[in-house]
């Protein structure tokens, strides 16, 4: 395993960390049985992963966690979760919602807490509870303080810039990937240069991997002149990022979440024990070759774009 700082948190952690939300949540979307996801976490451990991800929002993740790292020594492993603010959130409301996860995760802390999926339209509303996660850090229920993005609705991370530019938090979570590259100009150099932590999310995505999905989110992006006709192929956009080493597209996917230094973990929200293996794999082998990188960051950059499930696709406006 490869380990790397989470910048001035001075954390050692492994360059793959696993993820309990997205698609799988574990399993639970697919309904596993819990030995099955208590399996799954222990497997990630015994490959070296120290570093895991969770949320109130992702089900019963922070239970189904708490049961399988159960007599895990408490220092073998980074633990994080969130809190999601909202309008007219109520004085304590953070603070209540980090006590259940911490009950819920049966220990007395998490090393990160996250304002989770915080937008540019309500980073000012975010930052209302700012005071009450200091004081929850100060208290000692989590060692240091972070905020994540949605950036299917930010693919400029004008969320996190802002965020960068204020310099209160000591890590950022935010969505990088093959089609979604921006936060190597806008992001990542910002926070090398505070030192802020940076955890990859949304590395592989389901439109990414699904043939239709991606012919579909290229030749709408074409269309809508962000990206030129030839710039890519209309069928198989992305295959021309394969060869030796690199078999699909969540390994390239993998490999091109982790190439900048500024990325100190790549979460990984896989559900099956197999994909996981093969995802480390594929993170911790040899590197895409650069002209690949280059030329994925040549087309998708100025693109700016990013790929949304078919179910967060907002209704076209109807014509008048």
């Amino acid at each position: 395993m490869e380990y790397r700082k989470l910048g001035r948190t001075n954390l050692d952690v492994s360059l793959l960390g696993l993820g309990s939300g997205g698609a799988n949540k574990l399993g639970q979307a697919q309904n596993a049985d819990r030995a099955a996801m208590h399996r799954l976490v222990h497997h990630a451990l015994d490959l070296g992963i120290n570093i895991i991800d969770t949320a109130p929002a992702y089900d019963d993740s922070e239970t189904l966690l708490g049961e399988a790292l159960d007599g895990v020594p408490r220092d073998s492993y980074t633990l994080c979760t969130k809190y999601g603010p909202r309008e007219g959130h109520a004085p304590g409301t953070l603070r209540k919602s980090l006590e259940d996860s911490l009950r819920k995760l049966r220990t007395d802390h998490v090393e990160v807490m996250f304002l989770h999926g915080v937008t540019p339209p309500r980073y000012d509303v975010s930052m209302r509870v700012l005071d009450e996660l200091q004081q929850a850090r100060d208290d000692g229920l989590t060692r240091f303080i972070g905020i994540t993005e949605v950036y299917e609705w930010d693919s400029s991370h004008v969320a996190l810039q802002k965020a960068l530019d204020e310099d209160v938090f000591d890590v950022i979570m935010v969505g990088h990937n093959l089609v979604t590259p921006n936060a190597l100009e806008t992001v990542f150099p910002k926070a090398q240069a505070r030192n802020v932590g940076v955890m990859g999310m949304c590395a592989v995505r389901t439109v990414i991997t699904n043939p239709n999905l991606l012919r579909e989110a290229i030749a709408e992006w074409k269309a809508d002149g962000d990206l030129p006709s030839d710039s890519v192929p209309d069928d198989a956009p992305l295959d021309w990022v394969l060869g030796p080493g690199v078999e699909s597209l969540a390994d390239a996917a993998y490999k091109f979440a982790a190439e900048s230094p500024a990325v100190a973990t790549v979460l990984t929200g896989t559900a099956s024990i197999d994909h996981l293996d093969a995802n480390l794999r594929a993170i911790l082998g040899p590197p895409l070759p650069e002209a690949i990188s280059q030329r994925l960051r040549d087309t998708f950059i100025p693109a700016n774009r990013s790929v949304l499930l078919p179910s967060m696709r907002r209704p076209a406006t109807p014509a008048r």
